[in-house]
């Protein structure tokens, strides 16, 4: 009797630590805590940026003379801003080509079978296993055989050939979650295979394509060593090569770095904002819960069109 005593108070002691832990009090403190070392950083950023170069060094954690100051050399003194034109206009061509690229083959995967399909998909994967790092000597010597040194299209064909792979991934796998009967009602309404895509499987994937997207733009927004491998100067470097002129000989502008950083994150956040109303559907990893009705209604608008 007293050995099951025990045993029940070490279940009810066992069940008020789980109950304590899946408490919503325990899952609130846990996810402030990732909130806070998500925001913390950018938020310390944020504050030294608007420092002066004095008040950098200070002891203190809030600006005590707010300026802008670090801003103005960041931008202007050193030419940040020609990074940043740089970074976008890259990461911009990038994301259109991969996805232009990226979605009909992801398209073609889903839905045709032709001679050696799986082992040219696997294939197309199998060049993204290779470490970027063993790949930067052949893709110097291919740009500089073709004199594309020191220029964006150089660094543009890298973020295609690193990301498509990865696009066409994900894309054939939104592709497979939609019943063909889709593709084979349009073509018994009479259209042809590129109107069928267009009009009635794009829409239903329209979640999956704003997630490729982002993803994309951001990966490429952030990538280095390619750039870094090409660039020379100012011309083509991008936001994270470009953060070398900060680093100075006799020491580092740390407000004009905190200002750069800030000024990196704006146009990455400005895309996720953008594609919010896609991204929650789209990460998730189909359809589900999108309206299937935006699937249905390409008949009447195709109709009206005509």
């Amino acid at each position: 009797m007293a050995r099951a005593d025990a045993t029940l108070k070490q279940y009810r002691r066992r069940q008020a630590v789980w109950n304590l832990l899946e408490s919503r009090y325990m899952i609130h403190l846990v996810l402030f805590v990732a909130v806070f070392f998500i925001i913390a950083p950018l938020a310390w950023q944020l504050i030294t940026s608007l420092k002066t170069q004095q008040g950098v060094l200070a002891l203190t954690y809030l600006p005590l003379d707010p300026s802008l100051d670090a801003y103005r050399r960041a931008l202007f003194d050193r030419g940040f801003w020609r990074a940043v034109v740089n970074s976008i206009v890259i990461a911009s061509v990038s994301t259109i080509v991969v996805m232009g690229l990226g979605t009909p083959a992801g398209y073609v995967f889903s839905r045709f079978r032709f001679p050696f399909d799986n082992a040219v998909f696997v294939f197309v994967l199998f060049t993204r296993l290779f470490p970027p790092i063993g790949l930067v000597t052949p893709y110097y010597e291919i740009m500089a055989t073709f004199g594309l040194l020191n220029t964006r299209l150089g660094i543009i064909i890298a973020n295609v050939y690193l990301w498509l792979p990865l696009v066409i991934y994900i894309m054939r796998n939104f592709f497979i979650t939609i019943p063909q009967a889709l593709d084979e009602a349009a073509r018994v309404d009479g259209c042809t295979k590129i109107q069928a895509f267009r009009h009635v499987v794009f829409p239903v994937v329209l979640p999956g394509f704003a997630a490729g997207t982002i993803l994309t733009f951001l990966y490429s927004w952030r990538e280095f060593l390619f750039a870094f491998t090409v660039s020379t100067d100012l011309t083509s470097w991008t936001i994270p090569v470009a953060t070398f002129l900060f680093v100075g000989d006799a020491g580092i502008d740390w407000g004009a770095m905190a200002a750069a950083a800030v000024i990196s994150v704006i146009p990455s956040a400005l895309v996720v904002i953008f594609f919010q109303r896609y991204i929650v559907v789209g990460l998730s990893g189909g359809i589900k819960g999108w309206d299937i009705v935006t699937s249905t209604a390409w008949t009447t608008e195709y109709r009206q069109q005509d």
